[in-house]
């Protein structure tokens, strides 16, 4: 059996990771690290973008994108070193 990412997955993985590389490139993390506390327009950006709320439905204000679909999201935040609670913040996401 194998295993291949849909289209839609690659053009999701692409597209996060084109995001974090233009807002987050070694610059961006290198003040990250430098400075306490949590880049809150990073932050904001992620927001808006859906990375809090993947797979909470959409009538609930989410995505609605299933977990595999999450875990690419997660994969590309990781490959960018992106600081901060991001799987917490979403794992909450569905009790907030």
């Amino acid at each position: 059996m194998r295993f291949q990412l849909t289209d839609d997955q690659r053009a999701l993985r692409d597209g996060v990771r084109g995001m974090l590389t233009r807002r987050f490139g070694a610059e961006a993390l290198r003040a990250a690290v430098d400075r306490p506390g949590l880049d809150r327009e990073l932050w904001r950006e992620l927001g808006a973008a859906g990375f809090f709320s993947l797979c909470l439905s959409e009538a609930e204000g989410g995505v609605g994108l299933g977990v595999p679909e999450a875990v690419l999201v997660f994969e590309e935040a990781g490959r960018a070193l992106l600081p901060g609670p991001l799987v917490a913040t979403h794992l909450a996401a569905g009790e907030v």
